[in-house]
């Protein structure tokens, strides 16, 4: 099934789509929005701001050691784009080499890092917002897009997203259940002294 859904998504290719996937598949187009919602937090929280993002940056680095350091070297599956059997269409950069993504694909850290980073900033507004909804949509739709670059590049299985997915999701509410337990250990002492 792998193998038929990435040939669907990556033989669906225009010149001008090549364009604008390559384009979203970097962090750089992302970087206005997530400077506006780290502005958010920083409104929201004032001065604990600096802990809240510093845990989110470190809870994504934790994502990302999981899914890069720890699972690709141990699971060892080879990326679409270094698969011989598949036919795809690779993204070719100007110097004429084509894109293929480092040798092993599984799970996807982009869908693991980029997941973890949407929970984490939605769960940490969200006691803020009357109206959750639209970053819910927004951040849902930043991960959605941000990960159907990755197959339709042809660098991930599907099944590569769903595993990042599933890392992402176990990584950020496992670490805003640890926040939450210890901004409140921190409350009761400093109610104590």
């Amino acid at each position: 099934m792998d193998y038929q859904l990435i040939t669907l998504v990556n033989g669906a290719n225009t010149p001008w789509l090549d364009r604008f996937m390559w384009a979203m598949t970097h962090a750089w187009p992302w970087l206005p929005a997530l400077a506006l919602l780290l502005g958010l937090v920083f409104l929201c929280y004032r001065r604990s701001a600096w802990r809240v993002i510093l845990f989110i940056a470190l809870t994504v680095g934790t994502s990302d050691l999981i899914s890069s350091s720890m699972l690709k070297p141990l699971v060892h599956r080879s990326r679409p784009s270094h698969n011989p059997e598949l036919t795809l269409h690779l993204h070719e950069r100007p110097n004429g080499t084509f894109y293929r993504g480092g040798p092993y694909g599984f799970p996807s850290s982009h869908a693991a890092n980029s997941s973890t980073l949407a929970i984490l900033i939605f769960l940490f507004l969200r006691p803020f917002l009357s109206r959750k909804w639209p970053l819910a949509l927004f951040l849902t739709g930043f991960v959605l897009l941000f990960c159907y670059t990755r197959v339709y590049l042809g660098v991930h299985y599907p099944t590569d997203i769903l595993a990042g997915w599933c890392i992402g999701i176990i990584v950020s509410l496992s670490a805003f259940t640890l926040y939450q337990y210890l901004d409140k250990k921190r409350q009761n002492v400093t109610l104590y002294r």
